[in-house]
C-alpha cells in the first residue's frame, strides 16, 4: 500500500508519500456454514430461508473459520468455547473442535418457522452467521374431517353444515398438491347414510374436499359416526341425529293396541297413560309445549276428568291413571294434539269394560211366593243374595251388611219409611246367601211391604215384596166396641131394664183380628151368677134363660137385650152375660165365649146410683189400664236398652281384643277421631300395596266374561314365585289362550262368535276320573315313607297356583293340564329325582326353575326344552297374586271399621239408657205413679161401694183395652220407645169429669186411643 500525508492547508508544506506493506492477521475474520448432503457439501449463507421437511432432523451441518488471508482456522478447544448457537441449549465440545454443528429439529407444522444463529466472539471482534429453516409438508399420511357448523340434523332432512376434508402429513400439515381428481379416490360410509343425497366438489383455493347432503335413512337417533377414506387414510366425524318433525303420538308402554284392553268398570287402567310426540318412524320427539287433548267416547267416564296437558322437555305428557267408568262393552280414547296446523293422533285405545265382580247392584229375593203369611206366624225362608255387575253372587260379606225392612201399607218411594221394623240376618253361608227363617209375622192383618237393604259403602235396595197377612183361625168372640158395665134392676121401666142396647160381636182369632166371614150360626146369650152360692139367676124379657143371635160372616148384631120385668135376682150382686158361639162346621165350644159383668138391683134409685159409680168405675179402670201399660212399657223399654248396651259393649270389648292380636292399639281418649286416623293409614297402606309394580297377565281376556264363561286360562291362576311363573307359563304357552266354560254349550257360543278362532275347554267334557288327587304325596313319597331323600324343593306345580276365584273349576282345570307335573330348582335337581322315582314309579314331567324341562319319558334338552326369558312369551304369564301383607291389611281394616261401628253403636245406645233412666226419674213420672196409686186406691172404694170383688172388673176391661191395645202392628223398638216418650205427656191422660169427681190429672177414658196413637 502506499500512503500520501499531507496538510491541506499549507500548500506550502509538501507532501510526504511512503509505502506500506500489509501482511493478513492469524485472526478469525470470516464464518461459514455448510450442509453436508452425502459426499457434497452446500453452503449456507447468511440469512437463507431453508426448505425441510416438517418434524425431520437437519443432520451434518458444519462450520468453517478462516482469518483475514482466507486461511481455514484449525479450531482447537479454546476457539469451540467462543462459538454459540440458538436452537440448542447444550452443545458437545468435541463436535465443535471437529466442526460439527448441533442438528437443527425441523418444527412440525409449516407455520412454525425455525430461526437458526450461530455466533463467535472474541477480544478482536464478533462474527455470526444465521439461516431459517421452514417446515415443508411431508408425504401424506391423515385425512383430516372438519365440520363447518352444527352437527344436529333431523331425520329426513339433511345436514346444513358442510363438511371439509384435507389430506395431511403425520403432523396434520395440509398436503397441498393434490388435484381435483383426488375426489374419486374419496368413500363416506356410515350406520344409516342415505348415499344417494351425497355431493362432493373440490376447492382448488384450500386445497380441500367439500361434502354437502349428508342424509340418513330411518334409522334410530344418536350419536352417528360417518367414516370417511381416501386411499388408505380414513377419518371420522359425529353427527347427531335427532326425531324427525312431529308426525304423529305414541303410548309409551302400551304393546299390543290391536286387541281390546280389558279393565274392570270403576276400576283403574293397570298403567298410567304416558304420551310421547314421535315422527313418522316412531322415533320420539323432544318438542315442548305441545297441547295433548284426550278425545273418548261420551259414555266412557274417566277420574279424574279429562284434561289436556303440555308436553315436557322430552316431549312427553303423563296423563297419570285413569279410573274408567262405562257401560259393558267396548269404548275407544284417542289422544290428538295440533303441531304447524297438522293433527297428531295416537292409536285408537280400545277398552274392553268388564263388569265388576265386587261392585253390588241387584238384590235378588228368594221365597215361597205361594206361602200364606198368617198373623203372628211365621215367615217363610226368605234367601238374599247380592249380585255383582257380571251377575255372579258376591260372596264372603257380612252379614251385619244387610237386614229386611218391614212395614204396613205402601211405601210412595223406593225406600222403606225410617219408622219400618228392622230384622236382622239369621244365617249366612259360604256361597253368598243369607237366610231370614223364623221371622215373626205381624199380628195384625192387612197389606205389608217387605224391602231388603245391603248398606255397605252405598246402600243398595230390593224391590218392595208386598205380602197380605191374613187371620188365623177363630179362637174366640168379641164385642165392638167394648161395652160400659150395665147397672140394671127389675122396675118396670124398660130403659132400667136394658142389659145391652145395641151391639156387635165378631169372630176373631188369637190376636183380635176379624175372621170368620164365611161362618154362620147362632149366638146364645145366657146369664149367669159370679158366685155358686147364689141360685137366684136373673131372666130375659118374656121370663127366658136364653136368647139366640144369628151369626152372618162371622158377626152378629145384639139389640134391646132386655131383662124381664120383677125378674128373679139377688139385690147388687154381680152377674155375667155368656155369650156363646155355637158354629156348625166348629165344634162347640172351641171358641171362646164372651162374658158381659153387669149389676143388678131391686131398687130403681140404688141402681141409678150403681149406674153412675159403675160408669166412674169403667173410666177409672181404663186410666188405670193405661198407665200401666205405660209403665210396663217404660220397663220394657228399660230392660231392652240395658240388653243391647251389654251386647254393644260386649262386641266392642271383643273387637278390641281382636284388634291387640293384630298389633293395633286403640287409645281410649279420642277414641273415634284415633280409629279414623289409623282407618285412613291402614287404607292408604293398602292402597299403596295395590299401585306397587308386580307381575301381571298382558294377554287380553276374553271380552264377553259369563256366569258360564271363566275366562282364559292366563287369568284363571297366580304364581308368586318369579322363575316358577315364567316355566309354568311356558309349559302351558299352547293353553293360555284357550277360553274355559262352564258347558259346551257356553263354549259353542264362544266358537261361534269368533268365527272359529277361540279354542275352547267346556269344564262338562273333562273326564274326571283320571283328574289326579290335588293332596296327593310326591312319588318319591312311596308307600308311606322316602324312598330317597331329595333335593332341588321338589314341589307339584299345581301346588303353586293361587285361585282369585272359582277354585273348584279351576282346580279341575289346572289338574288335567299339569296333572303331577313337578318343579326343582335345576336340571341336575331334576334328573337326580327322576333316575330315583323311575325305581319305584312313574316319574311325571319334572320342570325347573332355570326353565329347563324333562318330559315324562325321560328326554329333556334343546330349545323345545329350554323356557325362553319372560319378555319373550309376549305377555302370557301368570300374573303375581297380591302380597300377603294385602290380605292382613284387608283384615285389619275390616276389623276397624267393624270396631267404629261398634263403639259408635255402643256411645249411642250408652246415651240412650241414660236419658231414658233420666227419663224415669222426672218429676212428670213420678207424678204420673202417684196418680195411679191414688186411682188403684178409688177404684178399690168404687168397687166396694158397688159390692165387686175387687180387681175383677179391671180383668174385664184390661181383656178389652188389650184387644184396643193390639189393634195395631207390633211396634218397633223404635216406635216403642218414641210412643213412651210421648206417653209421658199428661195432657193426654187427663180425664175432666175424674178431675172434678175422683182425681187430679188422671187419664182420660180415651186412653186407648191415645195408646192406639202411640202404637202406630
Amino acid at each position: 500500500l502506499k500512503a500520501k500525508i499531507e496538510i491541506p492547508n499549507c500548500k506550502n508544506v509538501p507532501a510526504v508519500e511512503k509505502t506500506i506493506k500489509l501482511h493478513p492477521s492469524s485472526h478469525v475474520a470470516k464464518l461459514q456454514i455448510l450442509s453436508m448432503g452425502g459426499q457434497k457439501a452446500i453452503r449456507i449463507k447468511h440469512q437463507d430461508e431453508i426448505e425441510w421437511i416438517a418434524g425431520d432432523t437437519m443432520h451434518n451441518l458444519i462450520f468453517q473459520m478462516y482469518d483475514e488471508g482466507d486461511r481455514e482456522i484449525i479450531i482447537t478447544p479454546a476457539l469451540a468455547e467462543k462459538i454459540k448457537v440458538n436452537w440448542t441449549p447444550k452443545i458437545n465440545r468435541d463436535h465443535l473442535v471437529q466442526g460439527l454443528l448441533p442438528d437443527v429439529k425441523v418444527p412440525t407444522t409449516v407455520k412454525d418457522v425455525r430461526y437458526c444463529h450461530v455466533s463467535f466472539h472474541d477480544d478482536h471482534g464478533s462474527l455470526e452467521s444465521s439461516f431459517t429453516v421452514r417446515p415443508i409438508p411431508d408425504e401424506p399420511k391423515r385425512l383430516k374431517c372438519r365440520l363447518k357448523g352444527l352437527n344436529t340434523v333431523q331425520m329426513g332432512e339433511e345436514l346444513q353444515s358442510e363438511i371439509e376434508l384435507m389430506v395431511t402429513d403425520q403432523y396434520g400439515n395440509q398436503i397441498e398438491t393434490l388435484t381435483s381428481s383426488c375426489i374419486d379416490l374419496l368413500g363416506i360410509s356410515g350406520t344409516g347414510l342415505d348415499k344417494n343425497y351425497l355431493k362432493i366438489t373440490w376447492q382448488e383455493n384450500t386445497q380441500a374436499m367439500n361434502v354437502k347432503g349428508i342424509k340418513f335413512s330411518p334409522v334410530p337417533p344418536g350419536s352417528k359416526e360417518l367414516c370417511f377414506a381416501w386411499r388408505e387414510f380414513s377419518d371420522y366425524i359425529r353427527v347427531n341425529l335427532t326425531a324427525g318433525p312431529p308426525a304423529k303420538l305414541v303410548l309409551v308402554d302400551w304393546p299390543g293396541l290391536e286387541e281390546p284392553v280389558s279393565v274392570i268398570n270403576g276400576k283403574e287402567l293397570q298403567k298410567p297413560l304416558i304420551v310421547q310426540i314421535c315422527d313418522e318412524w316412531d322415533n320420539p320427539s323432544t318438542e315442548p309445549n305441545v297441547k295433548i287433548t284426550l278425545v273418548k267416547d261420551s259414555s266412557l267416564k274417566i277420574t279424574p276428568p279429562n284434561q289436556s296437558h303440555k308436553t315436557n322437555g322430552n316431549g312427553r305428557v303423563n296423563f297419570g291413571v285413569f279410573a274408567v267408568s262405562a257401560p259393558r262393552g267396548e269404548h275407544v280414547l284417542q289422544f290428538k294434539s295440533s303441531y304447524n296446523k297438522r293433527t297428531l293422533e295416537s292409536p285408537v285405545v280400545k277398552l274392553n269394560i268388564l263388569p265388576d265382580p265386587e261392585k253390588p247392584v241387584r238384590i235378588i229375593v228368594k221365597y215361597d211366593q205361594d206361602a200364606v203369611f198368617t198373623a203372628g206366624g211365621t215367615f217363610t225362608e226368605f234367601i238374599v243374595s247380592i249380585v255383582s255387575e257380571d251377575d255372579k253372587i258376591i260372596r264372603n260379606l257380612r252379614p251385619e251388611d244387610i237386614s229386611m225392612k218391614m212395614w204396613k201399607g205402601q211405601s210412595s218411594g223406593s225406600r222403606p219409611p225410617v219408622t219400618a221394623t228392622t230384622l236382622n240376618c239369621s244365617k249366612i253361608d259360604k256361597e253368598g246367601f243369607f237366610y231370614f227363617r223364623e221371622k215373626i209375622i205381624p199380628d195384625r192383618t192387612g197389606k205389608y211391604s217387605i224391602q231388603f237393604i245391603f248398606d255397605k259403602t252405598v246402600a243398595l235396595f230390593s224391590q218392595q215384596i208386598g205380602i197380605n197377612v191374613v187371620a188365623s183361625r177363630p179362637v174366640k168372640i168379641l164385642p165392638d166396641p167394648q161395652p160400659a158395665t150395665p147397672a140394671v134392676s127389675n122396675v118396670q121401666n124398660i130403659a132400667s131394664r136394658t142389659l145391652v142396647k145395641s151391639l156387635c160381636f165378631r169372630i176373631v182369632d188369637e190376636h183380635h183380628n176379624n175372621t170368620g166371614t164365611d161362618l154362620d150360626g147362632k149366638l146364645i146369650a145366657r146369664i149367669k151368677s159370679c158366685s155358686k152360692e147364689n141360685t137366684e139367676i136373673p131372666l130375659f124379657h118374656g121370663n127366658v134363660s136364653t136368647i139366640e143371635f144369628p151369626i152372618n160372616q162371622g158377626s152378629a148384631e145384639i139389640t134391646n137385650l132386655v131383662l124381664a120385668e120383677n125378674s128373679p135376682g139377688r139385690d147388687s150382686t154381680e152377674y155375667v152375660i155368656e155369650f156363646e158361639p155355637v158354629l156348625p162346621t166348629i165344634f162347640r165350644g172351641s171358641l171362646k165365649s164372651y162374658c158381659l159383668l153387669f149389676m143388678f138391683y131391686n131398687d130403681f134409685k140404688k141402681q141409678q146410683q150403681m149406674a153412675e159409680l159403675t160408669k166412674e168405675r169403667d173410666q177409672l179402670t181404663q186410666s188405670i189400664v193405661a198407665y200401666r201399660h205405660l209403665f210396663d212399657a217404660a220397663s220394657q223399654l228399660t230392660n231392652e236398652i240395658k240388653c243391647h248396651a251389654e251386647e254393644a259393649n260386649a262386641k266392642e270389648e271383643h273387637l278390641r281384643n281382636e284388634l291387640k292380636n293384630h298389633q293395633i292399639t286403640v287409645p281410649e281418649t279420642n277414641k273415634m277421631q284415633s280409629i279414623q286416623i289409623i282407618l285412613k293409614q291402614k287404607m292408604s297402606q293398602r292402597e299403596s300395596i295395590i299401585k306397587q309394580p308386580r307381575r301381571r297377565c298382558m294377554l287380553c281376556n276374553y271380552p264377553d266374561i259369563k256366569p258360564d264363561i271363566l275366562g282364559k286360562i292366563a287369568h284363571l291362576a297366580e304364581v308368586e314365585d318369579e322363575d316358577a311363573a315364567r316355566v309354568i307359563s311356558w309349559h302351558l304357552a299352547s293353553d293360555m289362550d284357550c277360553v274355559v266354560t262352564t258347558t259346551t254349550e257356553a263354549a259353542r257360543c264362544v266358537f261361534d262368535e269368533t268365527q272359529g278362532q277361540q279354542q275352547v275347554l267346556p269344564l262338562d267334557s273333562i273326564y274326571k276320573n283320571t283328574i289326579p288327587d290335588w293332596n296327593r304325596a310326591l312319588p318319591h313319597f312311596h308307600n308311606g315313607k322316602n324312598f330317597f331323600k331329595p333335593v332341588g324343593n321338589p314341589v307339584f306345580a299345581r301346588e303353586l297356583l293361587h285361585f282369585p276365584e272359582n277354585a273348584k273349576q279351576c282346580r279341575l282345570v289346572f289338574g288335567m293340564l299339569l296333572r303331577d307335573t313337578i318343579i326343582l330348582d335345576d336340571l341336575d335337581a331334576a334328573n337326580h329325582y327322576r333316575k330315583e322315582v323311575v325305581k319305584v314309579t312313574y316319574c311325571p314331567t319334572l320342570l325347573t326353575r332355570e326353565g329347563d324341562r324333562i318330559r315324562s319319558n325321560g328326554k329333556f334338552g334343546g330349545h323345545q326344552n329350554k323356557a325362553p326369558p319372560v319378555d319373550r312369551l309376549r305377555g302370557m304369564v301368570f300374573g303375581a297374586p297380591l302380597p300377603k301383607s294385602y290380605s292382613d291389611i284387608c283384615v285389619q281394616i275390616d276389623l276397624l271399621q267393624q270396631y267404629y261401628s261398634a263403639a259408635v253403636k255402643a256411645d249411642q245406645v250408652n246415651q240412650e239408657l241414660d236419658l231414658h233412666v233420666e227419663s224415669l226419674s222426672t218429676p212428670e213420672m213420678k207424678q204420673k205413679k202417684h196418680e195411679l196409686d191414688e186411682q188403684e186406691k178409688n177404684l178399690k172404694l168404687i168397687e166396694q161401694k158397688l159390692g165387686m170383688t175387687p180387681s175383677r172388673g179391671t180383668d174385664f176391661s184390661s181383656e178389652q183395652s188389650k184387644f184396643d191395645m193390639e189393634s195395631t202392628p207390633v211396634p218397633t223398638k223404635r216406635m216403642r220407645r218414641e210412643g213412651t216418650k210421648k206417653a209421658f205427656s199428661s195432657e193426654e191422660w187427663v180425664s175432666a169429669s175424674l178431675k172434678k169427681q175422683l182425681l187430679t190429672q188422671s187419664p182420660t177414658s180415651d186412653t186407648n186411643g191415645s195408646l192406639r196413637k202411640r202404637k202406630a
